[in-house]
């Protein structure tokens, strides 16, 4: 097992390795990238700056026709850090190129074999990305300046900049990878390590016993409570080699007198060999066993512990609520089902005896006829004769039962067998806790889950209403834009004056009947939302424009139904303004909602309680019952 850790150790720090030198190389090359888009701006800033300088001198040179002053001025710019070539193309047929494979105050008309020559000549150089200026003379343009910007002194500043960076990153690279090996090393690998040679000495032959002491720092960690374990179980496994050589001895020393004695001792020793081997083996497979696989081991338990106790039954017996449930069964009777609706309320005997002896033996039913009459009818119903029960508790708390019993003859029972039951229930105690302590994460874990998703639900929806907020409102319309559907913006009539008659209260219930509205009244693909205080917007995807006239027009009418009282409308009750766009038509988010916005205030000039679709003046008005 050592040269297993070994090998998964050697894996693991290939595996550190390589992770940060990947990560070194790309945070070297996202630097030099930096510096490259940086050191780009700073010549474009550079020359852009003079550029602004020399413009005005350089259009008035070009007025006079000045060659001299004109090719002083694009010399100085071309003798600028990092510009490759310069040219100046005027209207009046004046082209003058500096740099690259030109020579300095070359002239050739625009169009001209020189200058395409040149042109040629800076592609094949790939010099760089010309900055295009215009040279204005009095508000007109007269020429185009073109500078091309040189990247070989670029490369060459990043290229020494690659040596400092690339040690740096190898140096920062290896100080990680040293310090995540070392803790790995002496926080994990050691201590597993030291777990494994114990693990390893831990056997059940005599060798047991001369396995040293485990050297491992307890830390209240899962290491830590592996080791706390394994050291018990090794305690158990030399208790049991103990008492069995103590039974041993004690046995050779009767041999000589009482042959019979000899014998039953050696069966009894043999007996309790292979319980204690049971008992270590069950332990081992309860200390790897997960909640999901309980069920399983219990039923290894108790089939293995029925066929050496050579009883009729044997059952694992949990307690909660007064009920007890089964947790294993075992019969050698294929069809034998436990006992059902079993009580322990019922049955105050028994269930005082667990708790202060947390053993129970009754050998022959017939015993307790007098002096526990509930439980003697009670054992009698279900049809046993004689039974041996053991507490599994957590400190006073009588968390369930171990019992094994037989139906047709008595137990033959010793103080060895309930020393071993005794063990036995320990172990299972020990599984319960766990699943309990493992049962208590689960809960946490899907708490935490439900939380997160009630966060999640929260953060997309009103509060008051229900409805989605603005957020999913705008991803939902962004997705419809350019296809057939349709955007209403609607706003409650004279809202202000609502919550000044009625109270803020009475305006939130209003908010929340109109909003129940919207969903009974809009098609289920719609999506409605509440995006400012009375103003609701909804989405319909596959919606035409007839269609939505109509949708509309059914709204109004929904609403004027619930009529809500409101003294401070003219209609003397709660009314919406609807302005509604076909999706199609528009060319963004901010172009719908604006459509949407202007057929609103046109819905509220006509007078409110009214429906204005697609700008159109052909308004939809809701009659007033009569």
């Amino acid at each position: 097992m050592s040269s297993r850790f070994t090998s998964i150790s050697s894996k693991v720090t290939v595996m550190i390795i390589m992770a940060s030198s990947l990560f070194a190389l790309l945070t070297m090359l996202i630097q030099l990238l930096w510096n490259y888009l940086g050191a780009v701006g700073n010549a474009r800033n550079e020359i852009h700056g003079y550029s602004e300088l020399i413009l005005p001198t350089l259009a008035q040179a070009l007025w006079d026709v000045d060659r001299s002053l004109q090719q002083d001025l694009l010399s100085g710019m071309e003798q600028m850090p990092n510009v490759g070539s310069v040219e100046l193309a005027s209207r009046d047929g004046v082209y003058i190129k500096l740099g690259g494979e030109a020579q300095l105050g070359s002239q050739a008309q625009p169009g001209s074999e020189a200058q395409r020559g040149g042109e040629s000549r800076r592609s094949a150089d790939a010099v760089a990305e010309p900055v295009v200026l215009a040279v204005n003379y009095e508000g007109e343009r007269i020429a185009t300046l073109t500078i091309a910007l040189d990247r070989s002194e670029i490369y060459s500043t990043l290229w020494h900049q690659m040596v400092p960076l690339l040690l740096g990153n190898a140096l920062k690279t290896l100080a990680m990878a040293f310090v995540i090996l070392y803790l790995l090393k002496h926080l994990i690998m050691k201590r597993l390590l030291a777990l494994s040679s114990f693990a390893d000495a831990v056997g059940l032959s005599e060798g047991a016993r001369a396995v040293p002491a485990l050297q491992l720092d307890r830390k209240n960690d899962e290491i830590g409570q592996v080791a706390s374990a394994l050291e018990a179980m090794y305690r158990r496994i030399r208790g049991d080699w103990a008492l069995i050589r103590q039974q041993q001895r004690k046995l050779a020393l009767r041999g000589r007198a009482l042959s019979h004695t000899v014998e039953r001792q050696d069966d009894m020793l043999k007996w309790m060999a292979q319980a204690n081997q049971l008992l270590a083996e069950v332990s081992l497979r309860f200390l790897k066993a997960s909640a999901t696989d309980s069920a399983a081991e219990l039923g290894f338990f108790t089939e293995n512990l029925g066929q050496m106790l050579a009883v009729e039954r044997v059952a694992v017996m949990e307690f909660g609520d007064g009920r007890v449930s089964y947790r294993g069964f075992w019969s050698p009777e294929p069809d034998a089902m436990p006992a059902r609706d079993l009580l322990i309320d019922n049955l105050p005997a028994l269930h005082h005896k667990f708790g202060q002896t947390r053993t129970v033996v009754i050998e022959d039913v017939e015993q307790i006829c007098d002096s526990d009459p509930l439980e003697y009818r009670y054992l009698k119903q279900v049809g046993i004769t004689s039974v041996a029960g053991f507490a599994i508790t957590d400190g006073d708390t009588l968390l369930g039962v171990l019992a094994v019993s037989n139906l047709t003859a008595p137990l033959c029972w010793s103080p060895e067998k309930s020393a071993i039951l005794t063990q036995f229930a320990a172990a299972l105690n020990e599984l319960w806790l766990r699943e309990r302590r493992e049962q208590r994460m689960l809960e946490l874990q899907q708490e935490l889950m439900r939380v997160n998703v009630k966060l999640a639900e929260e953060a997309v929806t009103d509060a008051l209403t229900g409805l989605s907020n603005r957020r999913p409102f705008v991803e939902r319309l962004s997705a419809e834009i350019f296809r057939t559907g349709a955007l209403l913006m609607i706003d409650v009539d004279f809202f202000k004056r609502y919550n000044d008659s009625y109270g803020h209260l009475a305006g939130d219930d209003v908010l929340k009947r109109l909003a129940q509205l919207l969903k009974e009244t809009l098609p289920k693909n719609a999506l409605p939302a509440r995006i400012g205080g009375e103003e609701f917007a909804v989405v319909i995807p596959g919606m035409d424009a007839e269609a939505l006239t109509l949708l509309c027009r059914d709204l109004l009418d929904a609403v004027r139904i619930l009529a809500i009282p409101h003294q401070g409308s003219h209609l003397g009750h709660v009314s919406l303004s609807i302005g509604a766009v076909s999706l199609e038509h528009c060319s963004s988010v901010r172009d719908a909602m604006g459509k949407a916005d202007a057929s609103l205030y046109l819905a509220k000039e006509q007078g409110r309680n009214t429906a204005v679709v697609n700008g159109s003046l052909s308004v939809l008005t809701v009659r007033q019952a009569d």
